[in-house]
């Protein structure tokens, strides 16, 4: 995959870095499904994975706007193999991440508030 940012993918990188072996992948995505950076340790295609995470962030903008909850800060999604899919705005863009089986989440949640936060 070319990156689009070499600075993001840099951050991402120190991102999994730190996170001590709990993510199994991140990305960050445009709000229209184009791919910036992505860091992938299993199996998800980054354009899929990128187009995915564009409609479900849309969709729960769009939820949030109809209920006039203004938007998300932080969406995350427990799969069935104990994995967690994590989805947050980052600068006009979205960061998702992918956990590893039966993470720490206050950890992630962590690593999410100091690289991720929106200031």
């Amino acid at each position: 995959m070319e990156y689009k940012s070499p600075e993001l993918q840099a951050y991402i990188e120190e991102v999994v870095k730190v996170s001590r072996g709990l993510i199994d992948a991140i990305i960050i995505t445009k709000p229209d499904g184009t791919p910036i950076a992505n860091v992938n340790s299993i199996d998800v295609n980054p354009d899929y994975l990128a187009a995915a995470i564009s409609a479900v962030s849309g969709v729960i903008s769009s939820v949030l706007e109809v209920m006039d909850m203004g938007d998300f800060r932080r969406a995350h999604v427990e799969l069935k193999d104990k994995r967690y899919l994590y989805v947050v705005p980052y600068r006009g863009d979205y960061v998702a991440l992918i956990t590893k089986p039966n993470p720490n989440l206050g950890f992630i949640d962590l690593l999410l508030d100091i690289y991720f936060k929106e200031v």
